[in-house]
């Protein structure tokens, strides 16, 4: 799939999205400075240490170094047992309160395990980029306003179709749904042409939002219904063949069930958009207000760069959680002055002034 890449490379947050030819976003990816070592990435390789059986026999866990065990899924290899230091490879990252999933890694035997958990590579291809070729690389304001407004239609609940009609987005801890409605959406002559192109559009702007917001796991779409069977067929066919480009891996999909629905099973790879934003709300805030704070100075040349935050905001900056002050200070100049005000976080103000 040919596709531009946004690249956003703000003090505090750097964040990735990939744009269809359409100019539509289809993947995100937000990785903040305070996560940086913190967090194991798909398919990089960790030295662990094998802590001990799942109950139930149903894995291990494996300890990374890191805040969390991480999960070996059962398997027959001799090499794991209790104790031993180990090379994984990182299967599926951790979310919500799950950890991350590891397999083993095809390492040489001759090679000399740490003695304490710790990265031993990073991925050799960049996972975000799988299955697309990159035609253009956007950094800077064009990329950031690109990336904000993914974000905008990632975290959106409904989702207005090309020529009417929407699509609405739910998850739960066990399901994603997607239900598809006609709502204004001018209507055809004939009744199985109107449903057929209806769920045509939904099941590809379904694809585009499930990549773009990192939803897995088990899914239900609950089409408009459609009599013949042939337009049943050639909707699974949109849905299952949109999934795999958007995701750049393939899905299994089953045909609709006789009440309509799609079921899906989607592998859980990377952690969910929802994951990736939901930063302690200090550090988010006092992130937005960098990300504003850079974008002003770089229009505003001259003049000193005013912030309003909240206490809490101020504070987690003040701390020296990252190291903040001189990335900004080498892109804008030592120019800014915060203002901090009491009550609960939000939405950063910032201006410039003379």
């Amino acid at each position: 799939m040919r596709a531009r890449l946004c690249i956003d490379a703000a003090v505090g947050e750097t964040r990735r999205a990939l744009l269809d030819q359409d100019g539509r976003p289809f993947r995100l990816e937000i990785e903040r400075w305070s996560e940086r070592g913190r967090r194991a990435r798909l398919d990089d390789v960790w030295w662990a240490r094998v802590r001990g059986r799942m109950p139930g026999n149903r894995g291990w866990f494996v300890d990374l170094g890191l805040s969390r065990d991480a999960v070996v899924e059962p398997t027959r290899a001799t090499a794991i047992t209790e104790g031993a230091m180990l090379a994984f490879r990182v299967k599926s990252e951790a979310w919500a309160d799950k950890g991350v999933v590891l397999s083993l890694a095809d390492i040489a035997s001759t090679i000399t395990p740490p003695d304490t958990p710790r990265l031993d590579q990073a991925a050799s291809e960049d996972p975000f980029l799988r299955g697309v070729d990159v035609i253009e690389t956007l950094e800077g304001l064009p990329a950031r306003r690109e990336i904000d407004d993914a974000i905008d239609q990632a975290t959106s609940t409904t989702v207005v179709l090309p020529g009417g009609g929407d699509i609405a987005i739910e998850t739960t801890r066990g399901l994603a749904t997607v239900d598809v409605d006609a709502g204004a959406r001018i209507a055809e002559q004939d009744a199985g042409a109107f449903a057929l192109n209806l769920n045509l559009a939904a099941a590809q702007e379904a694809a585009r939002h499930i990549s773009l917001r990192g939803i897995a796991g088990l899914l239900a779409v609950d089409f408009v219904r459609m009599e013949a069977r042939r337009d049943q067929r050639a909707v699974v066919v949109r849905f299952r063949r949109s999934l795999a480009t958007s995701l750049g891996r393939a899905s299994e999909v089953l045909e609709l069930s006789p009440l309509g629905l799609c079921e899906a099973a989607i592998a859980r790879r990377a952690r969910p958009l929802a994951d990736a934003l939901a930063a302690q709300r200090d550090e988010r805030e006092a992130l937005d207000a960098l990300r504003e704070i850079e974008s002003v100075g770089v229009s505003a040349r001259a003049g000193r760069i005013h912030a309003r935050i909240s206490t809490g905001a101020r504070d987690w900056l003040e701390r020296g959680v990252i190291d903040w002050q001189p990335a900004l200070a080498d892109r804008i100049g030592a120019r800014w002055t915060f203002e901090a005000v009491g009550g609960r976080a939000g939405l950063p103000e910032v201006w410039s002034a003379a």
